[in-house]
This record gives C-alpha cells, sequence and structure tokens, in this order.
C-alpha cells in the first residue's frame, strides 16, 4: 500500500501498541511481569498531537492490556482506528505478528510497524507478516505524522512499503537533530495507577517516570542493537523540566533513566543532579540501563546519590581483556572495579551486567569475568550475568559466523530469552556454559545466601518494602517467592 486515505472529514484515529509477550519474559503463570509505559509510543502520540489537527491516540501494551485475543479485538472494534501503529523489538517478533494478524481481521485499518525490530529485519519484516502495510525504519515521530497528514507514503524517507507485489525500502530519513525541541511523552495516554501495580524497570511498584534523556550512543559495541545513527543530547535543563513537570502533575517521585548511556557528558549530568538539589525536588533516580563504568568518578557518584540516585546498573560485560577488543566494548577494568567498589560503599543499589557466550570464547576467558566480579566488595545485586544473544544486523553476527557458529544458531538465539538456557558454542560448550551459570550463582547470585541476604538489606535501605524485594524475586527466580522469611532461609535456588 503507497498511499492511503481518511475515511470521514474528522481527523484520523490511531491505534498505538506496545507489543510485547511477559511470557516469553518472565515464565508462563508468573503473577508478577515487568512493565513500563511505553515511552517511545508516548513521544510518538506527543508529535502526532501537536502537528496533525484533530488527531485522536490510543495507547496500549499488548500483554498488559490485551493479553487474551478476544480483548485485543473488542479494543480495536470500538475505537475503530484509521491507522494501527505497532512497535516491537526482533525477541518480540512473534507477538507483533499476532497483533498484526488481529488487527487485519477485524479491520481494515492501516497497519505500520515501528521500533527497532524493523531496523533488524527490514523488508523481511513485510514479506513474513503479510498483514503489515508499512514499516518505519529508526526515529518515528516525523514519518508518522507525514503518514497521519495524508502524504503520499511511496515518497517518504524511512519508510518500507508494499507496491503491487514488491516490497520497497525508501532511504533512511533525517534525525531530529535537537531533541530538545520534542515535545514531553504523552504521559495522560497512559494509566499509570495501572503500570504502579506492574513491577517497572527497577522492580519495584510505583509511578513511574521513564527519561530517555539521549538518543544513540557513541560507543560500537559488537554486540550492541541501535535503531539510532547519530548521538543528540537533551539538556539538563530540559530534562530537569519533565520531571518537573511530571512531578507536579501526576505525583511522580521515582525517575528511572533509560539511556543506552547516560554519563556520556559528566558535566550535563552534574548540571541536572545541581538543578534537583538546588530546587528540593525530593524524588528518586534510577540508573535502570547501563552506566560506562570507567568514565564514572566519585564525583559523579555522590552528586547523583545526593539528587536522589539509589540503583546503579553498571555495564562492564566481560572480565576478560581479550574480549573486550573483540566485542569492542573496551572497559578499562581496573577503573571500573574501583567505581563500582566506590559506588557500593555508599549503601545504594548496584548491578552490574555481565554476559558469556562471545565468539571465540573459552571456559577460562568466561571464568576470567568470574574471577573479576570476585574482586568487587559485593556481589551485583541482581544477578546479571546473561547468555550472549546475537541480534541481526550486529557486528557481532560476522564474528559468529567468522568463528564457526551454525547459521541456524545463530537465527534462533535472536529469539530466545537472556534467561533461557545456553546452548553452547564452538569454544564453548552447553556443558561449560551451564557449569559458568552455575558457578556464578553459587559465588554471586541466586544460590549464594550470603549474597542474596546482602542485596535484601541493601533494597529495604534504599526504601523497597518486603513485598516489592518478594515480587522481585519470583521474576528472578520463575517462581514465586511467597516471602521474604522462605527466601532468606533457602540454600539453593
Amino acid at each position: 500500500m503507497s498511499s492511503w486515505k481518511l475515511g470521514g472529514s474528522s481527523g484520523p484515529r490511531v491505534l498505538l501498541v506496545e507489543a510485547n509477550d511477559m511470557d516469553a519474559w518472565v515464565g508462563a503463570g508468573m503473577p508478577y511481569e515487568v512493565h513500563i509505559p511505553p515511552i517511545g509510543l508516548m513521544y510518538l502520540a506527543a508529535y502526532a498531537r501537536e502537528a496533525v489537527n484533530g488527531v485522536e491516540i490510543r495507547i496500549v501494551e499488548s500483554s498488559l492490556h490485551c493479553a487474551g485475543d478476544e480483548e485485543y479485538l473488542r479494543t480495536v472494534e470500538s475505537f475503530r482506528p484509521d491507522v494501527v501503529g505497532i512497535r516491537s523489538i526482533n525477541f518480540f517478533a512473534r507477538e507483533l505478528r499476532r497483533i498484526a494478524s488481529l488487527t487485519r481481521a477485524s479491520s481494515d485499518a492501516l497497519i505500520v510497524a515501528g521500533g527497532p525490530i524493523v531496523r533488524a529485519m527490514g523488508c523481511d519484516l513485510l514479506r513474513e507478516c503479510p498483514e503489515i502495510d508499512v514499516a518505519v525504519k529508526g526515529e518515528g515521530e516525523r514519518t508518522l505524522a507525514s503518514i497521519l497528514a495524508g502524504h503520499a507514503i511511496a515518497g517518504l524517507p524511512g519508510v518500507i512499503h508494499r507496491s503491487g507485489e514488491d516490497v520497497v525500502e525508501a532511504p533512511d530519513a533525517g534525525e531530529i537533530p535537537a531533541i530538545d525541541e520534542l515535545p514531553f511523552p504523552a504521559y495522560d495516554l497512559v494509566d499509570l495507577d495501572h503500570y504502579a501495580t506492574q513491577l517497572s524497570y527497577s522492580y519495584n511498584h510505583r509511578r513511574q517516570g521513564v527519561l530517555l534523556t539521549s538518543r544513540g550512543c557513541p560507543y560500537s559495541c559488537a554486540f550492541c542493537f541501535s535503531h539510532w545513527k547519530s548521538v543528540r543530547l537533551r539538556s539538563a535543563d530540559n530534562v530537569y523540566r519533565e520531571m518537573v513537570d511530571l512531578h507536579e502533575r501526576f505525583g511522580i517521585e521515582d525517575f528511572y533513566i533509560i539511556d543506552d548511556i547516560f554519563n556520556v557528558k559528566a558535566q550535563r549530568a552534574l548540571d541536572l543532579f545541581r538543578s534537583i538539589g538546588s530546587d528540593g525536588l525530593k524524588v528518586r533516580l534510577y540508573f535502570s540501563n547501563g552506566l560506562r563504568a570507567d568514565i564514572v568518578d566519585e564525583e559523579f557518584v555522590d552528586r547523583a546519590i545526593e539528587a536522589g540516585a539509589i540503583w546503579f546498573t553498571y555495564a562492564v560485560e566481560t572480565g576478560s581483556e581479550d574480549l573486550q577488543r573483540l566485542i569492542r566494548k573496551r572497559v578499562d577494568l581496573d577503573k571500573a572495579a574501583k567505581i563500582i567498589g566506590y559506588t557500593q560503599e555508599r549503601g545504594v543499589v548496584v548491578n552490574i551486567s555481565t554476559m558469556f557466550g562471545f565468539p571465540t570464547e573459552t571456559y577460562e576467558q568466561a571464568r576470567q569475568t568470574l574471577d573479576w566480579l570476585g574482586r568487587l566488595p559485593k556481589p551485583s545485586v541482581l544477578p546479571y550475568h546473561f547468555c550472549l544473544r546475537v541480534f541481526p544486523k550486529c557486528e557481532i553476527v560476522q564474528q559468529a559466523r567468522d568463528a564457526g557458529w551454525d547459521p541456524q544458531r545463530i537465527e534462533a538465539g535472536s529469539e530466545c530469552s537472556y534467561n533461557d538456557l545456553p546452548i553452547g558454542t564452538p569454544t564453548l560448550s552447553q556443558s561449560q556454559m551451564t557449569s559458568v551459570l552455575i558457578e556464578y550463582h553459587e559465588r554471586f547470585g541466586l544460590s549464594n545466601r550470603n549474597a542474596v541476604a546482602e542485596a535484601v538489606k541493601t533494597l529495604m535501605g534504599v526504601g523497597y518494602s518486603e513485598t516489592e524485594i518478594a515480587h522481585m524475586y519470583s521474576v528472578l527466580k520463575r517462581r514465586v517467592v511467597p516471602d521474604l522469611r522462605g527466601l532468606l532461609q533457602e540454600g539453593a535456588a
């Protein structure tokens, strides 16, 4: 479909759907799930409302609001959208296909796909999912607004669309250079009370303020996927004004920062911390996504905590210098260990993200990561030791091919959860990978009673309730943990 027209004289009705599958993420039958307000769709909605007269928008999350087919069909039939925009990631490809199929079965709406999955799959997304009319690559605000304004789709940059029997990919659209000029996300379109009943990105039950303070990343790690091409930072003042707005309008006190790397520019971060402190804004900050450890210093940690930071996540990946070079992460491991230890001494939550199963990684290299973690004063509060997943369009795909990986294994791995059991590589067998994972949890994770007790103590020290902690560990263990007493008495996961 290369063009479309509205059926009436009023503005377009747009249903925006975040397609995700919590059964795949936290395990089937788990009563506690992790849901964060769909910030990408909220940005799209805010931009569209400013750019397109009369547009009416509704936002739903498939596994939260429309987990069953009938529930989703009722939403479509009652709202009668002209356009259905479905955002997803590669891991939830099956859920995107489900939503697209249900939409087409009950509606003639234009179906537009977006999110990282489009950059990952390209034209194959439309070939494999015939219900999708259009896909938007990368940043979607201006492109979606152009579609809603009735512009011919065939002439738009940044789209993949159908032309007869063919699938046509247009050149990329330019990215928005000054993201301070974007309207703040449309929080009025999501039920914050409903989201507060779910676990947040940092595993607690709060009214969530989700902050995306930058787009893009200056680093080029081989395993990482980003559908942004340039690095753009919001100013400290712009971020602070959004926090004040959310605090005053919605009573939000908990802010979860989800940038690829928040601390790309240290002075910007310090300026934000200073504004929070000088105005007396009482908030809690969570660096839910990874901070770059070797560019953090003690001043950053101190000022962040003074501004209300209680949750730090440092993405280190591997304790092997050789693998740091291979994956082009190149973290200074000595600097990282020093600042992680310093942060842990401040009594806040500190998480260390590590991985294993890289191309060419040996058992000895995998254990180097465990030994590096053993240098730290405390284990990670969350047991973040992931088995590598290889996603399309990442440099590590070619590294895996060069290392002799089975192409079917590469393809299948991209749809696996990080919690799924490892399947082995040519240099690190399945039994060795399982041994590494068991040793990690025995030394630092779910099987170490002292590590769990220390984590619980830290979490309670920063204000987590016993219920929140029990729900957190239920998700981590993939089985219901009824209370903390039982958790702390367990000798094994």
